[in-house]
């Protein structure tokens, strides 16, 4: 996903679109391993500033998973938002826009580590395959989803037992 912006180089306030669609490479996060299925695409546009380029858009993908609560692997849909700034190296220290901007040499801008970070963001804290996943069985480790089990979950507050006592 590489935009060229050679048309762009010395003419500030002009636009360039771009509309990407191509595969991109698993990625791991917190030990949580995401493969993507299909293309990952990336619409969007690139505006030409007096020392920099503005780039925005809209990332699209659809991401294999493991549920958090059956583990059993799932696709999901994401859709992420894409909004940086990128300089040529050495505008950066000439323009102060070390914090915001992200280096880049030649006519070139390489947008695919953005819009990885722009699907990653997007993803959500916990990932279940649907809300109706009864997840795991905390004895026997069967999938309730698939098949009910037979263990005992009666789960009693130790302090509270001293009154099951007295039930009985």
């Amino acid at each position: 996903m590489q935009i060229n912006i050679l048309k762009l180089r010395n003419a500030p306030g002009e636009k360039l679109t771009f509309d990407f669609s191509s595969a991109m490479d698993d990625i791991e996060v917190s030990g949580q391993h995401f493969r993507f299925v299909g293309p990952v695409a990336a619409t969007g546009e690139v505006v030409s500033r007096d020392n920099y380029f503005q780039v925005k858009g809209v990332t699209k993908a659809t991401i294999l998973t493991s549920c958090n609560n059956c583990l059993e692997s799932f696709a999901l849909e994401v859709e992420g938002s894409l909004e940086e700034i990128y300089a040529r190296n050495e505008e950066i220290v000439q323009a102060d826009l070390a914090s915001e901007a992200i280096g880049f040499l030649g006519d070139v801008i390489n947008i695919e580590p953005e819009v990885s970070k722009s699907l990653i963001i997007e993803l959500p804290m916990r990932l279940i395959c649907s809300p109706e996943c009864q997840g795991l069985c905390q004895q026997c480790g069967s999938n309730l989803n698939k098949t009910q089990c037979n263990c005992q979950n009666e789960t009693i507050d130790p302090r509270l037992a001293v009154l099951k006592k007295l039930q009985q």
